[in-house]
């Protein structure tokens, strides 16, 4: 790998670690101020609006969004700079045109759908949150643009400056007795913001810079193929994500259940971006592709996932730990009361989400290796998720609804992880893993018996640092990474943190 290459990753690292840090403390706080604002009603219907454009964006991809991430890429280290600026053009378009479609439908059959789902309908607040649906839509595509042509600069100046912008307008909306609809309104607002200035910068600072280029054409056979194989796979991973659980409990059990169940499901979410693997994913992919477009060596593959299994697992098991024995304190001391009853989903949606965190490092690996019909062959597992959620939502409620959701997950994910075996010889490394988890163990000794002092928000988060200094000098004296891990960390971000 060249030098060049990996100062471009350093320098892009620096700009994703910090606004990894700024946004999710931003979407954390104004998360907590959402939900105490909003009743359990509101905050499910809120949900289901973003159930519904998690729909509209899956109808409309066509698979966009993997054929950004695994070719602009490679076309920008072959400097195939016409065929990439057509791709991302093209790409907007066809999505802008089939968003509109797709909104203009679901109007047309809104009450029905309300119907159908039980959703409190609201003809004028679908129609605000539509345009908003298009805003955030099209910025998916501009920042997948920006991160795979390591623009991650402007990708994190337009993050940063979206939180915030969107946290001020949120704030002010509900200050002032808006409600729902308020948050609605902010959240549209805060959608045009960001696409807005992802369209300039990538503008701005990448097409005018290779405007002369002549005109070219598309690889469409290639394209399709893999776009054709991802499509199907994101159309299986909907049915799987808590989305699609969403829309099956408000038919069934009604918003305030949606509200619980969102709530327990999305706290999980917010807190686990904030671990260091989440925070350099955006650097860690498009260096994965160009690294491997660079050497084409499977040894790379093979080192590179088993590095970043390590790297995962490192933060998660930890976080799942703290999350199972401090997981009441928190939602009673830092979010509301009120949500107690989501305690159980949590602690299941965060046991899951550790057993499923292997799921990055091998889908990176299946997309270099462009093995994209192994995800289609897994999706027979959203079958069981699907039948599963309609069999269980009645005897058991929103804990079977977990259950079922985070398990077909899991089997989706060991099913993968055989099948790619068959095409290049991954290993998981076992021996690092069981120290990782023997780590946490000692650390569940000591929140156990320190736990009693918790009583407001200050010694929840005081119980919280103490964990993680006391599990930090644990993994220091039983390392885990070894001195190339180490130094390759060292090397894209100029000062390793994983010395453990």
């Amino acid at each position: 790998m060249s030098n060049e290459l990996e100062k471009t990753i350093r320098h892009s690292s620096f700009y994703i670690i910090a606004q990894k840090l700024i946004t999710p403390i931003i979407t954390f706080m104004m998360t907590i101020y959402i939900v105490r604002i909003l009743n359990i009603h509101d905050y499910g219907v809120y949900n289901l609006l973003v159930a519904i454009m998690a729909y509209i964006g899956l109808f409309s991809s066509l698979g966009l969004l993997n054929i950004f991430k695994r070719f602009i890429p490679e076309w920008l280290h072959q400097k195939n700079f016409n065929q990439l600026i057509l791709l991302v053009k093209n790409g907007l378009l066809l999505r802008g045109a089939l968003i509109i479609l797709l909104l203009a439908i679901t109007i047309v059959f809104a009450p029905q759908i309300s119907k159908l789902f039980n959703i409190s309908y609201s003809r004028n607040l679908f129609l605000m949150y539509s345009f908003g649906i298009f805003f955030y839509l099209e910025s998916q595509l501009l920042g997948l643009a920006l991160t795979s042509l390591f623009m991650h600069k402007y990708f994190a100046f337009a993050q940063v400056a979206y939180s915030i912008l969107r946290a001020m307008i949120v704030y002010f909306l509900l200050q002032s007795g808006m409600a729902l609809r308020g948050l609605v309104l902010g959240e549209v607002i805060g959608f045009l913001i960001l696409v807005s200035l992802q369209y300039y910068y990538y503008n701005r600072f990448f097409v005018k810079k290779h405007s002369n280029i002549d005109n070219t054409n598309l690889p469409f056979k290639r394209l399709m193929r893999y776009g054709g194989f991802a499509y199907v796979n994101e159309m299986g991973e909907q049915v799987l994500d808590v989305s699609t659980d969403f829309l099956i409990i408000s038919a069934f059990l009604g918003t305030q259940m949606v509200g619980l169940y969102a709530f327990a499901t999305q706290t999980v979410k917010i807190m686990s971006r904030w671990m260091p693997h989440r925070l350099l994913l955006d650097v860690i992919t498009p260096y994965f592709f160009t690294r491997y477009a660079h050497s084409k060596d499977d040894e790379d593959l093979v080192w590179l996932f088993s590095f970043l299994i390590k790297i995962v697992f490192f933060f998660f098991i930890p976080f799942v730990a703290l999350i199972l024995l401090l997981g009441d304190q928190l939602i009673r001391y830092v979010y509301d009361i009120k949500y107690l009853d989501a305690l159980q989903v949590m602690g299941i949606a965060a046991i899951f989400s550790a057993l499923n965190a292997f799921e990055m490092p091998l889908g990176l690996v299946i997309q270099a290796k462009e093995r994209v019909e192994i995800h289609f062959y897994s999706k027979i597992f959203s079958i069981y998720n699907l039948v599963g959620n309609l069999l269980v939502i009645k005897p058991f409620g929103i804990v079977g609804i977990a259950l079922v959701t985070s398990s077909a997950i899991l089997f989706k994910n060991i099913f993968t992880f055989y099948k790619i075996k068959k095409t290049i010889s991954l290993n998981i490394p076992w021996q690092e893993l069981i120290k990782i988890v023997f780590n946490s163990l000692l650390m569940c000794i000591l929140i156990w018996f320190i736990r009693s002092i918790v009583d407001n928000t200050i010694t929840l988060i005081l119980t919280g640092l103490i964990a993680a200094i006391f599990y930090s000098l644990i993994s220091i004296c039983n390392k885990v990474f070894a001195k190339d891990e180490r130094n390759l960390i060292n090397r894209l971000i100029g000062r390793s943190v994983f010395y453990f």
